[in-house]
């Protein structure tokens, strides 16, 4: 099992740890790659953010639709908490 800190609006793939196969997944995806995941027990669909502008790669997945509002919630009640995460 992962397990990633509720630091920020989005999940940072070098903040998951315990499971190095995930992350290193994560890190792999191309921008606007969409992956389900269950954060917190909430399963849902996330996607790899794009690049920065001057292209260097950003390795956060943001949530869409009702994870996003989940991690909102998560951020309000469990912010600096530790949770488990894994891809579906």
């Amino acid at each position: 099992m992962a397990y990633v800190e509720v630091r920020d609006s989005v999940v940072w793939a070098k903040h998951i740890h315990g499971d190095n196969a995930l992350r290193d997944r994560l890190l792999g995806l191309d921008g606007g790659a969409p992956i389900r995941l269950r954060v917190d027990g909430f399963e849902g669909i996330w996607v790899k953010m794009d690049d920065g502008k001057d292209g260097r790669p950003t390795n956060g997945i943001k949530p869409i639709g009702p994870a996003k509002e989940h991690l909102a919630e998560l951020f309000k009640t469990k912010r600096g908490e530790i949770v488990e995460v894994e891809a579906l």
